[in-house]
């Protein structure tokens, strides 16, 4: 009877899970939001990644934090950077810092509902400890890289540590350093991740995050690294480290299209959940400038403005009404979104939102507003709610223009659109294993209707806004997309409201260190090998550091509007408390008289 009930339990543990979906996660490294195809450009073509967006849903209104561990602490914790200390500059490879060990994250959720977990790619969420690496958070496997960047084809990452010049190895199988694989690090991430798929058993939900360096620069001597295959298809491109650039998100796209032809040859395609994002924008300009473009948006990586924050993000599910989601989505969002698709639930206290109903049915999106980013090093902030975005802070001048409009000349015409869509891999699986035939007039206008305002070149009044201590900018995103009418003036009870919405945001942060190398962590110690230096149980040394000042000198408006805010809600709660005893009153003498 014993082994008759097992069965009938494994029967259905079995049928439970294959009814949760394969989640597939693809993540881009600083791809600028004029990078993608299917945003307008017919300078670098995207097309498998464009077919997803075509036939899955857009995200158009999402947002990010402007640096790669900010980010991907958010998308993997559902919380706001800045609760975490993981705000501004990324961790570097030398310092001992990571996503604190007593943060849950995403895998472990999902491990939970009975998944498969496997990370390959970029971690940048602490190095200096075996607990931080990713198969201690909740991945069954990794293999991939743990600091900002490596040589595309020797794996190495390089960095300056107070002067002195450390290298080693940065490529891990799990915890043990892997020095067999040989080739171009997109195509060595793309066939680890195929490889994958094909060996997972599909009565188990498999959630595969393959976080590309791609179009990141190399972490080694050369920044800018691509295959010749991929240079040949940007032969058109008149810029010579543009076209590099472009090669590198050719061999991207051609990733995604291997990803799907995988998941249709082991027939998991039609249950599996497809999501590709950037972690942030373009480093157009600065030390690790890749020469990706964010344009007409402004400004770059490492900065609150749309080019740096307001990125890519798509979602295909075979089931999904394709569709231009209006929605304001933020990347804390992901967690608790997918750990609903996957059929569980969150009851702890994050800054993420579950938009899952909203992006599969009619259901109005939940979010109306998200702090988009703080960096109290740095000192500045941005908040969006509803149709305004607000900017205070003293924001680096130097990477707050619009950059990328002088890389797209083209020394001949570019290939055709159409035919690059319908010559796609992604586009040839669609249609031979799911009948899903490209409606290419359909594709086309919703291409135009995102480039649309694009299109309407910015009208610039005499010297567009930058915030500083005295006073921050307010923009009207929604009909500004460009960030350049400053609305900050014109509309004071906006700007105390976000303003007071900030103080509060800030006045909950966990500050942010500086910097601090570690001169253990030098690779020429270990083989020349970038592998854990400290112990785990060995308390992380962080010095104490008073809170930081909050980037705006309080106004007497300000001031003004949180007394009478205050004011009101005393008012509303004693007109609340009387009508309560008014109430109970009238309930105590109900049992005494008949009314």
């Amino acid at each position: 009877m014993l082994p008759k009930l097992l069965y009938s339990f494994a029967l259905i543990a079995i049928t439970l899970a294959a009814n949760k979906p394969h989640i597939v996660f693809i993540v881009a490294d600083d791809l600028g939001r004029n990078d993608v195809s299917f945003h307008g450009s017919d300078q670098i073509m995207t097309p498998n990644i464009d077919i997803i967006g075509y036939e899955g849903i857009i995200i158009e209104q999402y947002y990010t934090d402007a640096e790669g561990t900010a980010s991907r602490s958010a998308l993997f914790t559902g919380k706001y950077s800045m609760r975490l200390g993981m705000q501004g500059v990324s961790i570097s490879v030398a310092e001992d810092r990571g996503v604190p060990v007593s943060e849950r994250l995403l895998p472990s959720y999902l491990q939970e509902l009975g998944y498969t977990t496997h990370l390959v790619g970029k971690w940048q969420l602490g190095n200096s400890r075996e607990d931080y690496f990713p198969t201690k958070r909740g991945f069954d496997t990794f293999r991939g890289f743990v600091s900002g960047g490596i040589d595309y084809n020797n794996y190495y990452h390089v960095e300056r540590v107070n002067d002195t010049e450390y290298f080693g190895l940065d490529f891990f199988n799990n915890l043990e350093p892997f020095e067999k694989e040989k080739g171009y690090l997109t195509d060595v991430l793309t066939n680890h991740a195929v490889q994958i798929i094909r060996d997972h058993d599909t009565s188990t939900p498999l959630y595969l995050h393959v976080a590309h360096a791609a179009p990141h620069v190399g972490g080694g001597s050369v920044n800018l690294q691509a295959t010749e295959d991929s240079l040949e298809e940007n032969i058109h491109i008149a810029h010579p480290a543009r076209k590099l650039y472009a090669g590198m998100v050719t061999s991207l796209d051609r990733s995604i299209g291997r990803i799907v032809a995988a998941l249709a040859e082991r027939e998991m395609l039609d249950s599996t959940i497809l999501i590709f994002i950037s972690d942030n924008g373009a480093a157009s300009t600065g030390d690790f400038k890749n020469y990706g473009s964010n344009y007409p948006l402004r400004g770059t990586k490492g900065t609150p403005w749309e080019g740096a924050v307001k990125s890519t993000a798509i979602v295909w599910q075979n089931s999904m009404i394709p569709q231009i989601w209006p929605g304001l989505f933020h990347v804390t969002d992901w967690l608790p979104t997918l750990v609903a698709a996957a059929g569980g639930n969150i009851i702890q206290e994050i800054d993420g939102i579950n938009q899952w109903n909203a992006l599969i049915s009619d259901e109005i999106p939940k979010r109306t507003s998200a702090l988009i980013t703080i960096d109290d090093l740095n000192g500045w902030a941005a908040y969006r709610d509803g149709d305004f975005k607000l900017i205070i802070g003293d924001v680096d001048a130097d990477k707050s223009d619009y950059y990328g409009e002088l890389w797209t000349s083209l020394r001949k015409p570019p290939p055709s659109y159409e035919r690059a869509l319908l010559n796609s891999e992604t586009a040839q699986v669609f249609r031979e294993i799911l009948d899903i035939y490209l409606d290419v007039d359909a594709a086309i206008r919703k291409r135009n209707e995102l480039n649309s305002h694009m299109l309407q070149r910015r009208k610039l009044s005499s010297g567009i806004c930058k915030p500083t201590n005295e006073k921050g900018c307010l923009f009207n995103i929604t009909e500004d997309p460009f960030e350049s009418q400053d609305l900050w003036l014109q509309a004071p009870e906006i700007v105390r409201y976000m303003v007071l919405r900030i103080r509060y945001y800030w006045s909950q942060l966990n500050p942010r260190r500086q910097p601090k190398f570690d001169h253990r962590s030098n690779p020429a110690l270990r083989e020349y090998v970038w592998l854990p230096w400290v112990k785990n149980n060995k308390t992380v040394s962080e010095e104490l550091v008073q809170s930081p000042q909050f980037p705006l000198i309080v106004s007497v408006g300000e001031l003004q509007y949180l007394v009478d805010y205050n004011l009101n809600m005393f008012s509303d709660k004693v007109s609340a408390y009387i009508k309560g005893l008014a109430a109970t009153f009238m309930d105590n003498m109900s049992g005494l008289f008949l009314f």
